[in-house]
């Protein structure tokens, strides 16, 4: 029977546990929306860096004209880089671009899981859609561990709020049974016990981006499953695997 797990923040998540398993990052303000986004917006792949330096590196390498960077330090944008929240890359020509995108917690969060079995990026926006790639694939890895991304070190109320989420559809989806462990169902708890608006405006990360002019962004974060855009990070980058289904890229 697989477990599913729930890590609060992303400096608790362990290589040496479970290798084998499958895991969803998580970072609803706003990596991960942002990600779910821009390939909603027809970006042809997404590279996760640690941080603008590294950003600077990737793009020089890519050595490709369509190449271009996203992202903020302690919450904010890079200079001479494009927006970091989801509703700016929404409406930016992405298509067919490679985006290579660096965030204080969120892509520090996909790095740090890319040698499990299986690792995606979910937001509430794609939830349902990333649990069914998973469910879809259950032979493939052990258990499920959800990663909070946080917030430099410290528990962010908007990524457990999400994990929990993730729990309901898992349970929901799942075809067999899964067993849940503490925080998972604590997580599964807040989530029924909040509405969206109410957990995301009123984080601590919320409040900070409603302050900077960013509520209609924090908003759009709590759209359920209005994607189904299914990120993929393998190889070094992240594609959405809704289109291999298609057939497309």
């Amino acid at each position: 029977m697989k477990k599913v797990f729930v890590v609060p923040t992303k400096d608790g998540l362990q290589t040496d546990r479970g290798p084998d398993s499958a895991v969803i990052v998580l970072d609803i303000i706003f990596a991960t929306t942002s990600i779910t986004a821009a390939l909603q917006a027809g970006v042809e792949r997404i590279i996760p860096a640690l941080h603008f330096d590294d950003a600077v590196r990737l793009h020089r390498e890519s050595g490709a004209g369509d190449s271009v960077i996203a992202g903020e330090l302690n919450a904010e944008p890079f200079p001479g880089g494009l927006p970091f929240d989801p509703l700016a890359l929404a409406q930016a020509d992405l298509a067919g671009k490679t985006l290579i995108y660096a965030t204080t917690n969120g892509t520090v969060a996909l790095r740090q899981a890319q040698g499990f079995r299986l690792t995606c990026a979910a937001s509430l926006l794609n939830t349902m859609a990333v649990v069914r790639h998973l469910l879809a694939r259950s032979d493939e890895y052990s258990d499920i561990v959800i990663v909070c991304a946080g917030s430099r070190g410290r528990f962010s109320l908007e990524d457990f709020f999400g994990a929990g989420y993730v729990v309901q559809c898992l349970r929901q989806a799942a075809r067999g049974p899964l067993t849940f462990s503490d925080a998972a169902l604590a997580a599964e708890m807040c989530f029924a016990n909040a509405q969206p608006v109410q957990a995301l405006e009123g984080s601590r990360v919320g409040r900070l981006m409603v302050g900077r002019g960013l509520a209609d962004s924090v908003a759009y974060t709590g759209r359920l499953d209005c994607s189904d855009v299914i990120p993929v990070f393998h190889g070094g980058s992240i594609r959405d695997q809704s289109r291999v289904f298609e057939g497309g890229a």
